[in-house]
């Protein structure tokens, strides 16, 4: 089984949603919400909370008078605009109302805490001015924090390489491993977005993490892109899945278990052909989502038979 990190887990992360609510992880369960940022005595209510709970790889223990906040990350959500056009997606586009006010209010949390990590996600920060300024200036004056994001990474040459100069990794989120479904799921220019990776790879100034977000009409694909995936010295490997995948197929019929079973040999197959190099990497490198994990029979047996113990970890 995996082992879970015991620890106060908002004195070590804080998830900032956009309408400014807070938690300690990325779940946002109701019972873990700790305030919201426009409160007055926000700094006051996160320090002072006990949040008891507990997930796959995590158990929050009640703080004690030892315990100070020393925060790895502080993860916020900005406005939803986007470039893509994703079927999956059912936010709007359009910006958020008080966008600068919580940008101003998270950009005060961030020079309280002085988190070792930022995560920034949108939406697309990546054209989002505001919040891409708002990093900017915060790489400028803190450039030993570290400033993530996950993008689709479609953009122009010049706002790329301005990116490149802000952050120190990224996750590339992918739906589809082809020009047809790219164009048709995400409304996005594959070549472009894969060009822009090569760009980055080749330059090593960016860790990359590649990431699958598999659904009904693109799931074979998850197999050409995990062997590709695999041929690059990437920080991390994400096969994750929409949200509503058991909503949206019916996966107790014959097509989608037959559907499985096909996917489950290659997946598997992909895993033995490069058991030798996952194994060597001896650090957390492939994510694989519990929904996505169920349907190929990959679960806590089949990675500890297979090796893959603190390699492989099956998320939520």
């Amino acid at each position: 089984m995996q082992k879970k990190t015991v620890r106060v887990c908002h004195f070590h992360k804080l998830k900032i949603m956009q309408n400014g609510n807070i938690y300690p992880c990325c779940r946002g369960r109701k019972y873990t919400l700790l305030g919201n940022i426009f409160d007055e005595n926000i700094y006051e209510k996160i320090e002072n909370s006990d949040i008891i709970c507990e997930c796959s790889m995590f158990k929050s223990v009640a703080r004690t008078p030892d315990d100070k906040i020393n925060l790895d990350y502080i993860h916020y959500e900005t406005s939803n605009v986007c470039q893509a056009n994703c079927v999956c997606c059912p936010q709007s586009k359009e910006p958020l109302n008080k966008e600068k006010e919580l940008l101003s209010k998270i950009n005060e949390m961030i020079e309280r805490y002085k988190p070792k990590h930022i995560i920034a996600i949108g939406g697309e920060i990546l054209v989002q001015e505001n919040a891409f300024s708002m990093l900017f200036d915060l790489h400028k004056k803190y450039p030993k924090m570290e400033i993530q994001t996950i993008t689709n990474l479609c953009v122009g040459e010049e706002r790329l390489k301005q990116a490149e100069k802000i952050f120190d990794a990224m996750t590339i989120s992918m739906l589809g491993f082809n020009k047809h479904t790219y164009k048709n799921e995400m409304g996005l220019d594959f070549d472009k977005v894969m060009n822009n990776f090569e760009y980055l790879y080749e330059n090593k100034k960016v860790k990359l993490s590649p990431k699958y977000l598999a659904m009904p009409t693109n799931l074979f694909e998850i197999s050409e892109f995990l062997k590709w995936a695999l041929t690059k010295d990437v920080q991390k490997i994400y096969l994750h899945c929409i949200h509503e995948f058991k909503r949206v197929a019916n996966v107790e019929e014959v097509f989608w278990k037959k559907t499985f079973e096909k996917l489950e040999k290659e997946i598997k197959q992909i895993l033995k052909d490069n058991k030798e190099n996952i194994i060597a990497k001896n650090r957390h490198f492939i994510s694989i989502h519990e929904t996505l994990a169920e349907f190929l029979h990959i679960d806590n047996n089949y990675i500890e038979e297979n090796g893959f113990s603190n390699i492989i970890f099956l998320t939520i």
